[in-house]
């Protein structure tokens, strides 16, 4: 049996195939590279939303779908990138790798992005007086310059840092024109680039710039990025779309230059439109959590029939964690932690969905809760307040009546009147000693024997 779900492999050229759009965001998709077309201004997009929610598959599939559709296309993880010390070199290595896959057709645009872009990123180093070790200026430059490109600086490479960097700092106020039309004849090429990159006869589309995970970076890594989209690579015919938590990458602002700057206002200075990676389900079985999580049962083979308690432990998952708004990684952890649950229980051994459903959202969610029903000092009050449950009779969803069934029957001083019946099939009870012994079994020896 499988624990995690296996991973959406998505090839550069899918794009919203239809076993894999989950969500049915190929419109969303459509509709932004409508946008990308018709737009002649150069834009930052940020698609927005909380980690977790789906924004990286998105921007796969709609990157596949702009491939098929002929745009030239970068996708990049800016996570994995952050080690390099300026964000230029790293923005340009992959817009100088997108112009070497098409040399044999466009070989003077592209000697002629990389020569610029090389004589821009030796620019910044140097006035950042980034290159006094001679072998470092690969790694600072992310692969995109040497040594060789530094040549006329051999006898400051030998001096020390602290005066290289006062030299660099010098000659850049010193040439202040020189500065600027080096930045410019870059922004020239860019420009340039996807019209040399075009394949057949149809007219030139824009470069479409993904950047993912910006908001997993180092808060002066991902600022860099977005200053050096600004000033550098905001030139006609060339989008960039982000995939970003906007809330985080506030916090990345705060972190830089305080917490008392105006974040949001920080950011509107870079990013010209903001998409929400929303869920617009109106019904329950429209919203995106129910459709992930019915994804997952069958992926983890985990039982769907009435019948089973672990269906109704996967109806209670869904149904208090779409309550919370939680996101897809987070309804993932909740499913491993019961297909563990699943996997450690002997088939003959008694488990009961409602209860074991409920545990895992307060081990999750209510770790001080979790402990109580460990010990058996859990009430019923705290359940119903963690659960969303109301008293008997009062749910207006029957998967909450059934669950406080359970609960109800678990937890109160006495057995109310309305579960006479319901309390008549549990002979077997004598094996937990008291009511609550449920409870504190399902959380020692099935929650708590194993941690994914």
């Amino acid at each position: 049996m499988k624990v995690y779900p296996d991973p959406l492999v998505i090839s550069d050229v899918e794009g919203f195939a239809s076993t894999k759009d989950l969500f049915g965001r190929a419109s969303l998709g459509s509709g932004l590279s409508n946008l990308v077309t018709v737009v002649e201004n150069p834009m930052v997009i940020a698609v927005d939303g909380v980690w977790g929610s789906g924004k990286s598959t998105f921007l796969k599939m709609w990157g596949g779908e702009l491939r098929k559709a002929n745009f030239p296309v970068i996708a990049f993880d800016a996570f994995e990138n952050d080690y390099v010390d300026d964000a230029f070199a790293v923005l340009a290595r992959e817009i100088v790798e997108l112009s070497e896959q098409s040399r044999s057709t466009a070989e003077r645009v592209t000697e002629n992005v990389k020569e610029k872009a090389v004589q821009l990123g030796s620019l910044l180093l140097r006035s950042a007086g980034k290159v006094a070790i001679n072998v470092g200026v690969r790694a600072a430059t992310a692969g995109l310059a040497s040594a060789s490109d530094f040549s006329d600086l051999a006898g400051d490479l030998e001096a020390e840092a602290a005066g290289i960097a006062d030299k660099y700092m010098e000659d850049l106020l010193s040439k202040p024109a020189e500065q600027k039309m080096t930045a410019e004849r870059f922004r020239e090429a860019l420009s340039a680039l996807p019209a040399a990159l075009q394949k057949g006869d149809s007219a030139p589309k824009p470069l479409i710039f993904i950047i993912d995970e910006l908001d997993r970076c180092k808060p002066g890594f991902a600022l860099s990025i977005l200053e050096r989209i600004k000033h550098f690579m905001s030139v006609p015919n060339v989008h960039f779309v982000l995939g970003v938590n906007l809330r985080q990458l506030e916090a990345s602002v705060r972190a830089v230059y305080g917490s008392d700057i105006d974040a949001p206002a920080y950011l509107e200075k870079f990013i010209n439109l903001t998409v929400h990676n929303a869920d617009t389900g109106e019904r329950p079985e429209e919203r995106q959590l129910k459709k992930y999580a019915d994804y997952l049962q069958k992926s983890l083979q985990i039982p769907t029939d009435n019948d089973s308690p672990y269906a109704m432990a996967a109806a209670t998952l869904v149904r208090v964690l779409e309550a919370r708004g939680v996101s897809f990684r987070t309804l993932e952890r909740a499913f491993t932690l019961l297909q563990i649950a699943i996997a450690f229980i002997p088939s003959n051994s008694i488990r009961y969905g409602a209860i074991l459903g409920g545990l895992i959202v307060l081990k999750m969610f209510h770790p001080n809760l979790y402990l109580k029903a460990k010990a058996g000092n859990l009430t019923l009050e705290e359940v119903r307040s963690a659960l969303g449950l109301a008293p008997l009779g009062e749910n207006t969803d029957r998967r909450c009546e059934r669950e406080a069934q359970w609960w109800t029957y678990c937890l109160s001083s006495e057995i109310p009147e309305e579960l006479n019946e319901f309390a008549k099939g549990f002979w077997h009870f004598d094996s937990f000693g008291e009511r609550s012994g449920i409870v504190t079994h399902h959380a020692n020896e099935i929650l708590d024997r194993l941690q994914p």
